[in-house]
């Protein structure tokens, strides 16, 4: 997957979590940065939190044994089947697109996700 999700229609790809809009490359942009401005930093910090809120509800769908934890990159072997990418993004109502990206993120950017 590269690093700036794009939709269907060739656009980046936006992420709705109640009153934040976030934009795929705008986040891809400032991840990268090193130095970053308040904003920056605060729309980063926001879709962090969303995105480790969602990361968590995707690895709990796809984790066959409830009681034994899932390492990020067996959540992402799991997601490989059609089926259950379909099923995380009907459950929660987010595009398949959206499971990957969120996925993608926590496991560059969110070093406390093994």
């Amino acid at each position: 997957m590269s690093s700036t999700l794009r939709n269907e229609r060739g656009g980046t790809m936006q992420l709705t979590d109640g009153t934040w809009i976030f934009d795929s490359e705008t986040i891809d942009e400032a991840a990268k940065k090193i130095q970053r401005d308040e904003q920056e930093r605060e729309m980063l910090n926001a879709f962090a939190r969303y995105a480790y809120l969602r990361y968590k509800q995707i690895r709990d769908c796809v984790n066959p044994r409830k009681c034994k934890y899932m390492r990020i990159d067996q959540v992402r072997e799991q997601l490989k089947s059609p089926a259950k990418l379909r099923k995380v993004s009907s459950r929660f109502n987010i595009s398949e697109e959206e499971v990957l990206y969120i996925v993608d993120f926590v496991k560059k950017y969110l070093k406390y996700v093994k």
